[in-house]
């Protein structure tokens, strides 16, 4: 496999753990909608999701950068 491979693969993991966080986000703030309405004011204090909760969004994030490193090799003269 050449580095270009582990550099795309890298990029991959780092967009995937970058779309599973703000889906998390996202989730949080539409989850927090209902309470908004019940209660007839606007709380701007809903609880996200620390980046660290989800074991996906790291360990991409993690394999990504690992994935990167190798793609970008130091060159010998």
């Amino acid at each position: 496999m050449g580095n270009d491979f582990y550099k795309k693969l890298g990029a991959l993991f780092l967009i995937v753990s970058g779309t599973f966080y703000t889906a998390e986000r996202i989730a949080a703030k539409a989850g927090y909608l209902p309470t908004i309405g019940r209660s007839g004011g606007y709380d701007v204090s809903p609880v996200y999701p620390q980046l660290t909760d989800n074991l996906f969004v790291w360990l991409f994030g993690l394999i990504g950068f690992v994935l990167l490193v190798f793609g970008f090799p130091k060159r010998n003269s």
